[in-house]
């Protein structure tokens, strides 16, 4: 009688333990991996837009062609490049070939403005894969400043998930 107590015991501490493997040990992971890498991803890709310059417009950084487009949109900017597009058109250019070649290679789905505005349709700047600004979805967002005659140009890279 001893012995079948013991063994009720064991098998119960095996089904015990079984449960635990179950529900502690083969839990999937939380999603705090992937959101830390749109979260990443929206941050550097940001950074790195801010701090390039170019090639084909006598080296002038990005931010700086931002700002020109976002105090003279009407004109297109005042800076001409070497190939003769004004600011406005050599930054949309280079913004959209930036983002084909990453994030759409990567099959990230993003969308990316640049305006003085909050309104979508006063933007200079407004790219999106599979995921329009207009509709509200989860994801990761991050928002630069820049400030110009006109006001605040705000830059928002959103990738959703």
């Amino acid at each position: 009688m001893e012995i079948m107590g013991l063994m009720i015991i064991v098998i119960l501490v095996i089904v015990g333990v079984l449960f635990a493997v179950k529900f502690v040990v083969l839990k999937k992971p939380a999603e705090v991996r992937q959101t830390f890498s749109r979260t990443q991803m929206a941050s550097n890709f940001g950074l790195a837009l801010m701090s390039s310059t170019t090639a084909d417009c006598r080296g002038t950084a990005i931010k700086n062609l931002l700002i020109d487009c976002a105090e003279w949109p009407e004109a297109g900017g005042t800076i001409t490049c070497d190939d003769g597009r004004k600011s406005c058109a050599y930054v949309n250019a280079t913004i959209k070939d930036l983002l084909n070649q990453t994030l759409d290679v990567w099959k990230t789905r993003y969308y990316f403005t640049a305006g003085t505005s909050k309104a979508l349709d006063a933007q200079i700047i407004y790219f999106q894969n599979s995921c329009p600004a207009d509709k509200k979805l989860p994801g990761e967002s991050e928002s630069f400043f820049l400030p110009t005659n006109r006001g605040l140009l705000t830059l928002k890279m959103f990738v959703c998930e």
